[in-house]
């Protein structure tokens, strides 16, 4: 239920509130105070975003991008399309990220252009995914999320509870 978490939030309370310290790359219409009803319309937006990018129910996505809130929102988004979230830390090197990326087997990337120029670099991030898609920034191994046409509305993919829901290291 981790794809709905915060539409049923908004459903139980849709003016409670939500405040960050920073404006999130995948988001940045939530910088500040936002309602939790706004934090579900983003959750959905990343999520249509994901699939018009061709994230599929069943794909794996790995998050590896700076540190902030939208990990959780990517994390979410993805799980709301039947994708499996599959979380990195940004503390990791770029050589550990590889392997664990490899072990994942041909999954999609959502990372940033400073981790693919930073930790990520010189590391075959493009023989080891499917796709890489970027929070923000541009890099020519990569397409950026927010320039993607998000596919139409569709209801949140409810996954068998014998599939893993989220993946983390």
């Amino acid at each position: 239920k981790l794809g709905t978490l915060f539409e049923r939030a908004a459903r139980k309370h849709p003016s409670n509130t939500l405040t960050l310290d920073h404006r999130p790359s995948l988001a940045p219409q939530l910088e500040g105070t936002s309602t939790i009803t706004q934090v579900a319309a983003a959750v959905d937006d990343i999520g249509r975003r994901l699939r018009a990018a061709g994230v599929a129910p069943g794909d794996k996505l790995v998050i590896h991008k700076s540190d902030g809130f939208d990990i959780t929102l990517a994390a979410c988004a993805a799980a709301r399309i039947g994708a499996v979230p599959v979380l990195l830390s940004p503390k990791l090197d770029g050589p550990t990220v590889a392997t664990l990326i490899g072990r994942v087997g041909n999954p999609t990337l959502l990372t940033d252009a400073a981790k693919l120029d930073g930790d990520l670099a010189g590391q075959p991030i493009a023989e080891l995914t499917s796709r890489v898609l970027l929070s923000e920034g541009e890099h020519p191994q990569a397409v950026t999320l927010s320039g993607i046409t998000p596919a139409a509305a569709a209801p949140a993919v409810v996954p068998s509870p014998h599939d893993p829901a989220l993946i983390t290291h």
